[in-house]
């Protein structure tokens, strides 16, 4: 068991430790949401709002619906993204190193899943902090921490997950982005995360 919790340690530590280097996914990472976040919650405001409707008691402003519907975005995207580097890795060999150690291969999905998790629930946090920073108030810290938490990681473990099953089925790294794309946007834009349903 401790040779499976050195190996879970190392995988997540590799990844992180790459993220560290790659200023430039953080800020890819961050722009997406954030262009929603600025530009369009702004221009947005005063035509949509969320309406007093059920299950709404008042006025919702837009960039405070939006937001959480923004940290899906962060989280899909990342999951996705992670999921980019096992193709990577599969076509450089190192999966093949990973797979001779003497743990299980679920083992080492389950090492590569929570590495993405990781990451993307960092870079959640990240958007979160610079969506507080320009203003937009989210009920994040308070009694429905617990309940935030927990549907983020769930989140971030799902789209992980479905990142990975796509990576598994994927031999080239070519094939993955338009894959990607096609996994992405319909999940993305069908959801109510930019606008209610």
């Amino acid at each position: 068991m401790r040779h499976a919790l050195q190996a879970l340690r190392a995988i997540v530590m590799r990844e992180l430790m790459k993220f560290a280097r790659q200023y430039g996914r953080l800020v890819s990472a961050l722009v997406r949401p954030l262009l929603w976040l600025a530009v369009f919650a702004a221009g947005f405001r005063n035509v949509f709002g969320v309406a007093i409707v059920e299950p709404y008691d008042t006025y919702i402003p837009y960039d405070v619906y939006i937001a959480p519907g923004l940290v899906g975005m962060v989280l899909l995207f990342n999951g996705m993204q992670s999921s980019l580097a096992m193709v990577y890795d599969r076509e450089m060999g190192l999966m093949r190193l990973l797979l001779t150690a003497p743990l299980p291969r679920w083992w080492i999905l389950f090492a590569k899943l929570t590495a993405t998790a990781v990451l993307s629930l960092a870079q959640a946090a990240a958007f979160v902090l610079v969506a507080w920073a320009l203003g937009t108030t989210l009920p994040v810290i308070g009694p429905n921490l617990p309940m935030v938490l927990a549907a983020a990681v769930s989140s971030a473990l799902m789209l992980g997950a479905l990142g990975l099953l796509l990576s598994v089925h994927i031999k080239q790294l070519e094939n993955f982005a338009g894959t990607m794309n096609f996994v992405i946007f319909p999940m993305y834009f069908m959801s109510t995360a930019l606008y209610p349903l």
